[in-house]
């Protein structure tokens, strides 16, 4: 279970034969420059962003209904038909002519009459006012019986023959009964604690003892003589053989003293009293709401307000208005009205006279709104996109780890500088037999817009795991470093990818690994180096290297790459700038897997080629939603 790849394992794999694939990729244009997928990445999320936003705008809503109208055929038939007017016979002369009847007619001045009079706005302010409403509630509440009804019903609630009565009856008799007079008597009694005291002594168990035995043993029959004459002997058979010990006994768990006792509770309750004292009283009925509303209703009937509205409510007047108020016609008039009189109907008469008036309409300026809109660049937009499968990728997936680097520094809640093997050794980092490097904790990582793991050649201290001697110090001539997404990312199924710069160094393997709790079986996003290569490697006991892959020896060097793995249950895939290189089924790899990215050195490097960089300009992964 180690993280870093041993001298062996890539000296007994240097003989991987060179992948065609890639060449011929290249050569047919299949792998495009990265900057042109990314180019089309940040534009296709970008107008990805746009349709969220306008499909969820007022905007498109405002445009879609628009359309709707405009191509409806009412619409059409709309605009025809306003092309086609003339005011004369037109339903606007035709109103005139009717409101000017109407206007004229007596019902209708002396319904105005009655409208504008003090009277009626006294009575209008009177019919809504809480004086009125209260005086109808409590004429309801008396004319229909509910007031007759409570009134009957309080005179029912006297206190003879009373349930309550009767518990007190009952509870006042159970009081005078010698059982339960004997019980309060003694329980608790200091007597009755002393007499079940002394039933325990010894004194009296002898007594009971000696009682029992034949007159023969005459020392005996002594002792007993003069037991029996003991003072407290004799007080306590009295007292247990008294008729008032037996009626405590008999009370103790009878019924009446549990009837008692729950009488007492409930005569002696807040409750049960007020309820006696209400049924004793004569002048309950005075006392109740009832009667309040009563005496209401009288002030109520004798108010000034209320005689006024209930004798203009019967008039003559009133109905009058009310017949009108109600009729077809006065609704018909007040429709008239509002139309005769107001400014649209004025701008009527010279609309239809206008041979440009379907210009001046509303419907008009919808259809220039939705011709105008139909221009819009970001809803023609919408429209190519809406019903294709462009956006797919955006709406399956999502985010689950990502860093571009450009904070300046390393982000400490995703990256370690230690490998997961290492994060609970004092020593920290190690490396295996036959690496040349030694890891420092971050001094040859850098963050500058990208993630830069740098090989230096100096003299650095470290552990060798040997076994089986275990950690062994050993001075290492080159410095390199690491970073891991052990501590705060895991995952199993989904889209890990990198952009990483294509820049081989054949004595130094630079990996992007991702790895599970055990080394093997590992997946190789990008392995460059002695090999340049991805796809699954699995280690042997014996350190033996196993890669099961694609050879992409044959990219261009020093250039970017996004390399790209999928992996959904046991198949894998690998991309190269959205490109597929290489498919495989593998079911071995089912289980979580974090990030690695490190430089080791397993040959020495010529000063010419030092320092090397392994660069990564972004890292991110996807799950499914």
């Amino acid at each position: 279970m180690f993280l870093l790849i041993s001298i062996f394992e890539h000296i007994n794999n240097k003989n991987q034969p060179m992948s065609f694939k890639i060449f011929s990729l290249q050569l047919l244009g299949k792998i495009k420059p990265v900057e042109k997928i990314e180019m089309q990445r940040e534009l296709l999320y970008n107008d990805f962003k746009e349709f969220n936003k306008v499909a969820g705008s007022k905007e498109l809503s405002d445009f879609i209904e628009l359309k709707k109208i405009i191509e409806s055929d009412e619409f059409k038939k709309r605009k025809a038909e306003i092309q086609a007017l003339h005011f004369k016979n037109s339903k606007e002369h035709n109103q005139l002519h009717e409101y000017e009847k109407l206007k004229n007619s007596k019902p209708f001045k002396d319904y105005f009459y009655v409208n504008g009079s003090e009277d009626f706005r006294r009575f209008q302010a009177l019919k809504e006012s809480d004086k009125i409403k209260e005086y109808r509630l409590l004429l309801d509440f008396i004319e229909k019986g509910e007031y007759k009804k409570e009134k009957d019903e309080v005179a029912l609630d006297v206190f003879k023959n009373s349930t309550e009565q009767r518990k007190l009856k009952e509870y006042n008799k159970l009081q005078k009964l010698p059982g339960i007079k004997a019980y309060f008597e003694l329980h608790g009694s200091k007597q009755l604690e002393q007499h079940n005291s002394f039933y325990e002594s010894e004194k009296l168990k002898r007594y009971f003892e000696l009682k029992n035995l034949p007159n023969s043993e005459k020392q005996k029959h002594e002792e007993f003589k003069k037991l029996k004459k003991d003072s407290e002997i004799k007080s306590y058979l009295k007292f247990e053989h008294s008729k008032k010990l037996k009626l405590y006994h008999e009370t103790a768990d009878s019924y009446n003293l549990k009837r008692l006792n729950e009488l007492k509770t409930e005569v002696e309750s807040e409750a049960f009293q007020k309820r006696v004292e209400y049924l004793k009283d004569k002048k309950k009925f005075e006392k109740t709401e009832a009667y309040k509303k009563y005496k209401r209703f009288k002030e109520l009937a004798a108010d000034s307000d209320v005689k006024f509205f209930l004798k203009f409510e019967k008039s003559a007047a009133l109905k009058n208005y009310y017949d009108v108020k109600d009729s077809m016609d006065l609704k018909r008039f007040m429709e008239l009205d509002a139309i005769v009189t107001s400014d649209e109907f004025k701008k009527r008469k010279a609309y239809l006279e206008d041979d440009k008036k379907w210009e001046k309409t509303d419907d008009f300026a919808k259809e220039q709104q939705y011709l105008e809109m139909k221009k819009m660049p970001h809803l023609i937009k919408y429209f190519n996109y809406k019903d294709t499968d462009a956006f797919r990728f955006f709406k399956e997936w999502q985010v689950s780890f990502e860093d571009n680097f450009t904070s300046g520094r390393l982000d400490e809640q995703k990256w370690s500088v230690k490998s997961l093997w290492a994060e609970g050794l004092p020593g920290g980092n190690y490396s295996m037999p036959g690496d040349l490097q030694v890891f420092t904790e971050g001094k040859n990582v850098e963050i500058s817009n990208k993630l830069v793991i740098e090989t230096r050649r100096e003299k650095s201290d470290g552990l060798v795991w040997q076994m089986p001697a275990g950690f062994v110090p050993t001075e290492f001539d080159f410095t390199s470093g690491i970073v891991s997404s052990g501590k705060s990312f895991w995952q199993e199924d989904g889209i890990f990818e990198a952009k990483i710069k294509f820049n081989p160094v054949k004595e130094v393997v630079s990996s992007f690994l991702l790895q599970g709790e055990k080394n093997s079986p590992r997946i190789n996003l990008l392995e460059m180096g002695t090999k340049n290569r991805l796809g699954v490697a699995s280690s042997s006991e014996n350190g033996k290297l196993t890669v099961e892959g694609l050879d992409i020896s044959n990219l261009k060097k020093n250039k970017w790459y996004i390399f790209t793995f999928v992996k959904s249950g046991s198949t894998l895939t690998w991309k190269i700038n959205d490109t597929e290189v290489l498919q495989m089924n593998n079911s071995l790899v089912n289980f979580k897997m974090h990030i690695n990215m490190f430089s080791l050195v397993i040959f020495d490097v010529p000063g010419s080629k030092l320092p090397v960089r392994f660069e990564t300009d972004w890292v991110k992964c996807y799950r499914k939603k």
